[in-house]
């Protein structure tokens, strides 16, 4: 039996604009409960980016946060994240925004009409993958509800956090601090908090 669903298509992204930065990698991490085990899985801060003028194999051209985590083998996991595409020219500057992500018939999970959030695409992948399968974990199924909050959405940055309830009582919170490739690479001047935190 495979281990992960494949039902919705991620597109891979790939920057006109923008190159792959060195310097400060994105933070974050996902804490809580996923099937009921005490998880906390750092993100990947080098293939974590915000592309602000981006466009995917479909030719879908628009602003996305893509997101990965490494979850350490964690219900056979060794990648979990997200593609999250805002509509172009999306900004948050004055206040956290929270977008209400709704259970799609146990398919995935769709962002509420007239939101910054226009698409929300799950990837992940196991430690029996020949490579990334698109959609949510098989083992953990689609929440049945999750959300968004936006805290910041600049031209230096992207961050916030999305949070998902299971069925079985779970819930996952994720967060992220995503710099653009220019702060991230020290071209904009200022400081980005690079502390890693992480505990084992």
């Amino acid at each position: 039996m495979p281990l992960f669903r494949s039902r919705v298509v991620v597109p891979i992204i790939a920057s006109a604009l923008l190159t792959t930065a060195c310097g400060t990698d994105a933070t974050g991490e996902c804490t809580g409960t996923h099937l009921g085990a005490k998880v906390k899985w750092p993100i990947d801060g080098e293939r974590s980016q915000w592309i602000r003028y981006g466009s995917g194999a479909n030719g879908v051209t628009g602003t996305w946060i893509d997101l990965s985590y490494t979850p350490k083998g964690d219900a056979g996991l060794t990648e979990f994240g997200v593609n999250i595409r805002l509509v172009n020219g999306a900004a948050v500057n004055a206040g956290p925004e929270t977008v209400a992500l709704a259970n799609e018939d146990a398919r995935r999970l769709v962002p509420e009409t007239d939101s910054l959030v226009v698409d929300w695409l799950a990837h992940s992948m196991g430690r029996s993958s020949s490579g990334s399968t698109t959609g949510f974990p098989e083992t953990s199924g689609v929440p049945r509800e999750g959300s968004v909050t936006l805290e910041a959405v600049t031209e230096d940055l992207a961050a916030g956090r999305y949070v998902y309830h299971y069925g079985d009582g779970s819930e996952l919170t994720c967060t992220f601090n995503v710099p653009s490739p220019d702060r991230a690479a020290g071209w904009l001047g200022g400081d980005v908090d690079d502390d890693d935190d992480d505990d084992d």
